[in-house]
């Protein structure tokens, strides 16, 4: 009876998206790329699909990266196979974060074509490319020159025919000092 229950189960179909450091050189993310592709055919996967989403900015910070490089992929196998890949990601410096996630139980995948499971590396981040907001940025600290797409006011208020600057004049703050001396009449 144990026999019966170790029989072979059809492979499922799973996609998995990991994060790599966004400064890593094109070589080693290639090489991060071969291992995962090693494990899931030593395993006995079958890689079905590899895209390079690129990078990209994460929701929070990770290990001081504000940045991280997606690579998204989906492969056919069983619960071993994916517990023996997070194992892998885990092992791997490279990779800051990765998600599992099974697609379907019964696959219905036919060729896999050698395009599609063929990974391509990008470039490190260049001088060139959008340099992070310092803290002081964030915080508002440091003006930061608004960019061609922002508009001012005046500008959206002659698009709209109104050629009066309309000057809002808020009320004054009270004081402190104003609020002491109310307080002793």
């Amino acid at each position: 009876m144990a026999e019966a229950q170790k029989a072979e189960l059809p492979p499922r179909l799973y996609e998995a998206v990991y994060i790599i450091r966004p400064d890593l050189t094109k070589e080693v993310s290639e090489k991060v790329a071969q291992r995962v592709a090693e494990v899931i055919a030593r395993e006995g996967g079958t890689l079905t699909l590899v895209e390079n989403w690129g990078r990209r900015p994460m929701s929070y910070e990770i290990q001081h990266y504000k940045r991280g490089v997606y690579v998204y992929i989906n492969y056919l196998g069983d619960g071993r196979l994916v517990a023996e890949l997070e194992r892998n990601f885990r092992l791997l410096d490279e990779v800051v974060r990765f998600q599992t996630v099974k697609v379907s139980d019964t696959p219905e995948v036919g060729e896999v074509d050698a395009e599609r499971v063929k990974f391509e590396a990008i470039e490190p981040a260049g001088e060139d490319e959008e340099a992070e907001m310092s803290l002081e940025e964030e915080l508002g600290l440091i003006h930061v020159p608004r960019s061609s797409h922002y508009r001012s006011r005046d500008d959206l208020d002659d698009d709209l025919g109104d050629d009066d600057d309309d000057d809002i004049i808020l009320p004054s703050r009270v004081s402190d000092d104003d609020d002491k001396e109310g307080a002793d009449k």
